[in-house]
């Protein structure tokens, strides 16, 4: 924590006040510090609009201005009282005023403080891992976006110098960026934007560092995809009828409780024996270990005999239903390649393992479930998450509307 003072003003009259400001922008108060044995330095002070931000290293302060081309420097004291009470003095004595009307300090212990952006991110970095231990991947997210943060904005030094104006220079940045080939999307800068949101209440409410929140109520951006308000994107049955015939049998497994579960992947790698209970016909995702499922929900998926089938022909030599080679749990990008080379191989563009959940919600949906069953089945916290798969296809409005008949026959 840095102490900071805000700098007293100057009251001059009306016929100086411009010759005021003038002066008052050229005496600056530096430090002098010791950095050595018998070796001293001089150090700027940082600033945060009209304050000042103390350096706690031992010293004095000093003031410095110009006359003309010549640098000027005299000692202003060792408390920031003195210094900004030498500061305002000098200001007066060079526009030539009466001491007259000067308003009194407020005492240095009333000042604000000042925290540094690399401090309040480890602080940020050691709450979240206090709080959701079981959930390394939200870390990893977490990391990146903080360190996104710092090289953006990290020349701001200060938490309490972020404004919204500098969040906003943050989602044009950002925008501008350009990540594995594609420029960085607006739902990924959105995501950015709401852990940042995090930080600074986490700042306000855990820390009590007296500022507002910058990212409050802040902007979404929106891509031209959300705009025209599409539903996520799903398989064709053709498209899976490819995929599954270049699949070996572990992959084909795979993809199929994928598409047939509306599992997400990290509950996929981490789906043990334990949780697959076949005689019922349920799998069950279940905290493990370094895995928690998202929102902390855990919860029974019913199983279709097709799928039974499947994982009944599935050797149970590993705790793990679909094992890597070695027998351990799978690699966090290991499923993911595997489908690019099935789906390559097949000639399926744009194939994601997220799209598998996309398109068993959209059945359930298109088949007659419920939405508050899938919401269940999906492990969906809001409703709202599960509503936007209820947009139908071209295909099947086609369907519907060709079932319509005339109410009345002609005569």
């Amino acid at each position: 924590m840095h102490q900071v003072l805000r700098q007293a003003p100057v009251i001059q009259r009306r016929v100086a006040a411009p010759h005021s400001r003038a002066a008052k922008k050229r005496v600056r108060i530096i430090k002098k510090v010791r950095v050595g044995a018998g070796v001293w330095k001089f150090i700027s002070l940082d600033r945060i609009g009209g304050r000042y931000v103390w350096d706690k290293q031992p010293g004095r302060y000093f003031l410095e201005w110009w006359a003309g081309r010549k640098r000027r420097r005299e000692l202003a004291g060792e408390t920031p009282n003195q210094a900004l009470e030498a500061q305002r003095r000098k200001t007066n004595e060079l526009i030539g005023e009466q001491l007259t009307g000067a308003t009194h300090l407020k005492p240095a212990e009333e000042g604000g403080t000042a925290t540094l952006i690399t401090k309040t991110l480890e602080l940020f970095r050691e709450h979240t891992k206090t709080h959701s231990p079981a959930k390394p991947a939200t870390h990893q997210r977490y990391n990146q976006v903080l360190a996104h943060f710092e090289r953006i904005l990290g020349k701001r030094k200060f938490a309490e110098a972020i404004t919204r104006s500098d969040m906003d220079d943050y989602k044009i940045a950002r925008s501008r960026e350009v990540f594995a080939g594609r420029q960085v999307s607006p739902a990924t800068i959105n995501f950015e934007l709401t852990i940042l949101r995090a930080l600074f209440y986490y700042l306000i409410l855990e820390r009590g560092i007296p500022m507002e929140n910058p990212c409050a109520h802040f902007k979404p951006l929106r891509s031209e995809k959300e705009r025209l308000k599409g539903r996520p994107p799903v398989y064709k049955q053709a498209e899976l009828d490819k995929i599954f015939a270049e699949c070996n049998e572990t992959d084909r497994a795979i993809f199929a409780t994928l598409v047939l579960t509306g599992q997400r992947k990290d509950e996929l790698v981490n789906l043990t024996w334990s949780d697959a209970d076949l005689s019922r016909g349920v799998l069950r995702v279940t905290a493990k270990g370094d895995f928690a499922p998202k929102d902390y929900e855990e919860r029974e998926i019913p199983l279709s005999p097709d799928l039974v089938g499947i994982l009944r022909k599935l050797p149970q030599n590993s705790t793990w239903v679909f094992p890597g080679t070695n027998g351990n749990r799978l690699g966090p990008n290991t499923m993911l390649r595997r489908l690019k080379e099935v789906a390559e191989r097949a000639d399926v563009k744009h194939a994601t393992l997220h799209k598998f959940r996309h398109t068993y919600a959209t059945r359930l949906l298109e088949d007659g479930c419920d939405i508050v069953t899938v919401q269940h089945l999906l492990g969906h916290s809001d409703l709202e998450t599960t509503r936007k798969y209820l947009s139908p296809d071209s295909e099947l409005a086609r369907r519907a509307v060709n079932r319509l008949t005339m109410v009345t026959k002609s005569k």
